[in-house]
């Protein structure tokens, strides 16, 4: 991996003294409370997506809904969702508040847990009819309106709140770490109080009213902890227009790249099969909580990529961790039944997603920048917004291939046991499938070469902002010049 001085705009001039290395000057630091209060917003987010997962028991189990009509509602919200990210990120764009443009959109946490809370508290005695238009409408919002303006300002949030590249690394860091632990916490909550619930409506809500309680306040932690402090070069400049968008868009193809690495990323971590793989191969779904459990181990590794960002490129520690990912697959192809060597092999790719999946976010910024660069707007919000619709097509492609793929090589979920060439196809999307999809990525992130460019870029952003600042002064002093006599004349006559 080569080194890089890549840094943020206007922030870190070549040429300029170092800054000194203590917390009250050093740009890179970032105070515990604002770790804490940015990382309780993404709990918040991350329980979503837990709770989220036992949407379809609910509503088969305890509403009696159809599954295949379960299927149909998720799969049309989910087209749905896809342009709702598009319009979330041109109106975050537009937004000038006194509380900034992207923090006054961290209202919709709780919105987000009033719909949940809504969502599971469907009123039994309705028909089937007007129970799948319930929660087509609040699925729709929950996912649709509230998480994707929470994701949506997510980028432009970020840049607003964190002075340097390496600050925002750090807070990522932290908040993975954060998120994971919490995340391990609800995720053992959440099965005990639906034990308790069972299959009555009535204590579903009762539990999702008692956690979507806390959740929302954690949800709002954020707004009250973080505030826009950085500059962005959209302050001053109109609302933004459609066509500026497309002017951007279609000048930038970093952005897209990106966002072909973001459907290969939720394509991979969704086109896995691991339950089938312990159930049909293994010949125990149990055992499948011993590689979940020690994925924890990796964790702490998220901690070690901000000290190597200051030496090493993102993009190339990513690009490792994907060549780690193609490793890890291929231990589990030769590891065959043997727990141990399952658990070893599930523990390198914990290791190899980790970098992407927590510092993605940066890569994001630095499209902005570029988007500065070439004289557009930064559009954060918009650049955010395609990223997150590239992981939505992702995920969708996946689980749609997965699905295909079982089926073509005779999956049957009412047997018992599979045909050989199911278990060919279960062990393919457990193993080397997945395995291909990270050298794919590998290639990818080679081929993104943004953060090569970034030092000449923020030198000469930073030069152009210097001029600017110049040009007023040079104006403010000359409309001060031709003032003077006039004031003096009326002191004078006075």
């Amino acid at each position: 991996m080569a080194a890089t001085s890549a840094t943020d705009p206007a922030l870190e001039v070549e040429g300029a003294s170092p800054p000194q290395r203590t917390p009250a000057h050093d740009p890179d630091y970032v105070p515990m409370g604002k770790k804490l209060g940015w990382s309780a917003r993404a709990l918040s987010m991350a329980a979503n997506v837990i709770i989220m997962g036992y949407f379809s028991l609910y509503a088969t189990d305890t509403l009696g809904l159809n599954p295949s009509l379960v299927g149909t509602l998720l799969l049309a919200s989910k087209v749905f969702d896809g342009v709702t990210d598009l319009l979330a990120g041109y109106l975050i764009d537009r937004t000038r508040t006194r509380w900034g443009r992207a923090r006054p959109y961290e209202f919709a946490m709780i919105g987000l847990w009033v719909s949940i809370w809504a969502l599971f508290s469907t009123p039994a005695s309705m028909s089937d009819g007007a129970k799948a238009v319930w929660l087509f409408l609040l699925y729709t919002m929950v996912n649709s309106v509230f998480a994707t303006l929470a994701q949506s300002n997510q980028a432009l949030y970020t840049a607003l709140a964190f002075p340097t590249r390496r600050a925002i690394g750090a807070v990522s860091a932290f908040a993975g770490l954060f998120i994971s632990i919490g995340a391990v916490i609800v995720s053992m909550l959440i099965p005990q109080g639906l034990e308790w619930a069972g299959k009555d409506p009535g204590r579903w809500s009762m539990f999702i009213l008692c956690l979507a309680i806390p959740m929302g306040v954690l949800g709002m932690m954020r707004f009250l902890t973080v505030k826009e402090t950085q500059p962005s070069a959209d302050d001053a400049k109109d609302k933004v227009t459609f066509r500026e968008i497309f002017t951007a868009l279609k000048g930038n193809p970093w952005i897209w790249l990106l966002g072909a690495i973001t459907v290969l990323q939720n394509l991979l971590l969704n086109v896995g099969a691991a339950a089938y793989y312990f159930r049909y191969v293994v010949g125990n779904l149990g055992l499948q909580s011993l590689t979940v459990g020690v994925s924890l181990l990796a964790v702490p590794v998220v901690m070690v990529i901000p000290p190597l960002m200051k030496r090493f490129k993102l993009t190339s520690i990513m690009l490792v961790g994907q060549l780690v990912n193609v490793v890890g697959g291929a231990v589990m192809y030769f590891a065959g039944v043997n727990i141990p060597l399952l658990v070893v092999a599930n523990l390198i790719v914990a290791v190899g997603t980790l970098p992407l999946s927590y510092m993605i976010g940066i890569l994001v910024i630095d499209c902005a920048t570029y988007n500065e660069w070439k004289g557009h707007r930064r559009l954060e919000s918009i650049m955010g917004a395609v990223q997150s619709f590239a992981a939505k097509l992702g995920q969708g492609i996946g689980m749609a291939l997965a699905g295909a793929f079982l089926a073509f090589f005779g999956y049957d979920g009412t047997l018992d046991a599979q045909p050989d060439s199911a278990i060919f196809a279960i062990r393919a999307l457990f193993t080397w499938i997945p395995a291909v999809i990270a050298l794919l990525m590998a290639l990818a992130l080679r081929a993104y070469r943004l953060e090569d460019q970034l030092p000449q870029i923020n030198e000469e952003l930073a030069a152009r902002r210097a001029a600017q600042t110049d040009g007023v002064d040079h104006h403010n002093h000359e409309d001060a010049e031709e003032n003077a006599p006039a004031i003096s004349a009326e002191e004078n006559r006075a």
